[in-house]
């Protein structure tokens, strides 16, 4: 076996076919490369591994044509035939050789992670994860290649043969998908296809199911490969050799056997077979979510509205693994996908609305909950493209939310105060309180004696009007029953609203008159105005404690009275040299928001200092939430930071609610935008030139030279 590993090895680099099938393979890689991790500063190479999966449509009957193809068609397979060695050994030693020249491309790939590291963070784990796939990947189809190399003695017809079956493991997935197929051949094209598992490997998901699938699919071409040349041995020393060198029986064994090791691989729970590897855990559920599903004590069933094998593309096979996930979880979970072209009505029986393919329906005894699919993703605008592109997912947070409300004896109902001009909150933030069981209702202290008794909270998001004494009289009563209130002020409105500011006063919060200006360049972004302050680290922040974290734009000051009693918690803060504008106008500060290159200086009644923006105080059993923007809490401010504005919003409510008031959950959603790579161009130009052009022109040049030197010998 060594000997023919050796002579198979050297002649694929005695010839130009090994330096063609590296070289190849990597130019590709390498254009790839400079494009999407030097030029894009993406630092997962797993895109260009993806981009380049179609070379090997090429490059691996081009290597594999000559196995065996060549030796018949210049009839020096006869020695093979009667070598003394078995056949079996003959083509594991000609498959090393194939692999052995892959493995050249491979170790050149897997120095491009390393390359990386040197211009930002980089998960060296989802790299070679995904690089482990690619090389499972091209192990598998070299299998495929020899196999169809040893049916016939034509270069040509080995060269199609391979194409053609390669090809229908690269299309099989999408095919299926395209026309319905369902039944039988539906089920032949899932067990056939190469780019589903090779497609979950790339996204940072490693899979034993996977694993064991590759493995199996060359286990079985080089058993064909075998049985192959055994056959044809048997022919030619029929004398020598009975008629049980070629097995039928062994054939169906060993498709037997992989079939069994499949199966039983996907019988094994997901979370012993699958294992995320991503940097952000895309995969894995919450802490949160684990002690959710290990306390459940009902049969929870969720109904995905679409069919399983429609589901490609990556924020759907998130969904799916994310589902998985969940009823590995616990034995009360269900996953169902249901086809809305077969079950068209299904979803009428809980909503009325039409649900989009991949929304959830989640259901426990006769309460469900609807997760409508856009709730599922968060997204944000390209603005080089001014589309809407998924920016964070929200399964987990939206599917434990749904659990949680499921099982749940009351629901939190928080009221909006409302007949002071109030804006509408948008429905981003609407959803967020649904997300922590929470119920809303409109509040007009005009019409109410008294802040009902089933209010959670109170919410007063940015009146344009002041409050009257006596809606103070009945928040004040509220509060010191225990209630919990949350403020949101508009700067805009802010030195109108006597009332209100003096309500905040007498619960330990003082406020500016005008607008917060940043000095330092590290709190704002593109205006002074638009602050992205410091997220302190307490119970009420901590899925967003940090600098750049959030934006709260257009900000009223916030300051703790000092009052005895109080106890506070900050939330987020400016920078220390930060000016309250209180001697600017809002129709000055209209202007200076919209002159982006103002300078901001100190004037008149103007305070400088490090001022909170948002500010609980509590006294008593009585809580108070203020944040100086209302502006926050918003759809467009909320995209520009990837919805962190969102979690903030819940994770302050997740927190004053009180304890009897019902169960509430936030599980923040998982962000997908990654912190790109700082390349120079210069570097592009270096390492793209490295690896796209430089060692495949290198290693194609030895081979002519090695062709040429052997000719003249």
């Amino acid at each position: 076996m060594n000997a023919i590993f050796k002579r198979e090895f050297l002649s694929f680099f005695r010839s130009m076919t090994g330096y063609i099938f590296v070289g190849l393979n990597l130019v590709v890689f390498g254009l790839y490369f400079s494009v999407y991790n030097l030029y894009q500063g993406i630092p997962t190479i797993s895109y260009a591994l993806n981009g380049m999966s179609f070379i090997f449509l090429i490059t691996v009957p081009v290597i594999t044509m000559r196995v065996f193809a060549a030796e018949r068609r210049d009839k020096v397979d006869q020695l093979t035939l009667t070598s003394p060695v078995s056949v079996g050994r003959i083509v594991l030693g000609k498959y090393a050789a194939l692999a052995c020249c892959y493995f050249c491309v491979i170790a050149v790939m897997a120095v491009s992670p390393l390359v990386l590291r040197l211009f930002g963070k980089v998960s060296l784990r989802e790299n070679y994860t995904a690089l482990l796939g690619m090389l499972l990947y091209g192990l598998a189809l070299l299998a495929i290649g020899l196999f169809a190399s040893s049916l016939s003695g034509n270069l040509i017809v080995s060269a199609v043969v391979s194409f053609l079956l390669i090809f229908a493991g690269y299309i099989s997935q999408s095919f299926a998908s395209t026309f319905s197929l369902t039944g039988p051949l539906a089920k032949v094209f899932k067990w056939y296809d190469f780019i589903t598992p090779l497609s979950d490997f790339l996204s940072g998901s490693l899979s034993l199911r996977h694993v064991v699938y590759f493995l199996s699919v060359i286990m079985v071409c080089l058993v064909l490969t075998t049985q192959i040349i055994l056959k044809r041995r048997y022919n030619v020393s029929r004398k020598q050799l009975s008629l049980s060198a070629f097995s039928f029986v062994t054939l169906v064994a060993v498709a037997a056997v992989a079939v069994l090791g499949n199966f039983a691989m996907a019988k094994v729970p997901a979370k012993a077979a699958v294992f995320d590897m991503t940097a952000e855990k895309y995969y894995t559920l919450n802490d949160k979510s684990k002690k959710l599903l290990k306390s459940l004590d009902k049969d929870v069933t969720i109904y995905c509205m679409a069919k399983e094998s429609s589901l490609t593309y990556d924020y759907e096979i998130t969904l799916k693994k994310t589902l998985e996930q969940y009823q590995a979880a616990s034995d009360h979970i269900k996953v169902k996908y249901v086809d809305p072209d077969k079950n068209p009505t299904f979803a009428s029986r809980y909503t009325s609305e039409d649900l989009s393919t991949g929304s959830l329906i989640v259901v426990s005894g006769k309460r469900s909950k609807v997760i409508p699919v856009d709730d599922l993703y968060k997204s944000s605008v390209d603005y080089t493209t001014y589309s809407q592109k998924i920016s964070g997912y929200d399964i987990e947070g939206q599917v434990s939310g749904a659990i949680y409300y499921l099982d749940a004896k009351d629901l939190s109902r928080i009221y909006l105060l409302s007949g002071h001009g109030e804006p509408e909150l948008d429905a981003t933030f609407k959803r967020a309180l649904e997300k922590i069981n929470a119920e809303t209702a409109d509040l007009n202290l005009l019409k109410n004696d008294k802040i009902p008794s089933d209010a959670s909270a109170v919410l007063i998001f940015g009146p344009q009007s002041d409050l009257s004494d006596d809606d103070v009289k009945k928040l004040e009563s509220y509060v010191s029953g225990g209630g919990r209130v949350f403020v949101a002020l508009d700067v805009m409105k802010n030195s109108s609203l006597t009332n209100l500011r003096k309500f905040l006063k007498d619960q330990g919060i003082a406020t500016t008159d005008g607008a917060i200006a940043e000095t330092d360049e590290n709190y704002y972004y593109q205006s002074p105005y638009l602050l992205l302050p410091e997220v302190k680290s307490t119970k009420a922040t901590s899925d967003v404690t940090g600098t750049l974290q959030v934006i709260i734009p257009y900000s009223v000051g916030l300051s703790k009275t000092g009052d005895k009693g109080f106890k506070y918690m900050n939330l987020a803060v400016t920078g220390k040299k930060a000016i309250a504008k209180n001697s600017q106008s809002s129709d000055d500060l209209t202007a200076a928001v919209s002159d982006s290159q103002a300078k901001i200086k100190k004037e008149g009644n103007d305070t400088q200092g490090r001022y909170s923006l948002g500010l609980i105080s509590k006294k008593g059993k009585g809580w108070v939430a203020a944040f100086g923007s209302a502006y926050a809490f918003t759809d467009s401010m909320n995209q520009v930071v990837s919805g962190r504005n969102e979690t903030l919003f819940s994770d302050v409510f997740s927190y004053i609610l009180p304890e009897e008031s019902g169960k509430s959950l936030n599980i923040p959603a998982k962000s997908i935008s990654q912190e790109t790579l700082t390349v120079s161009a210069k570097v592009i130009k270096v390492y793209g030139f490295f690896f796209g052009i430089f060692i495949p022109v290198l290693l194609i040049a030895c081979g002519i030279v090695v062709v040429v030197y052997r000719k003249r010998r």
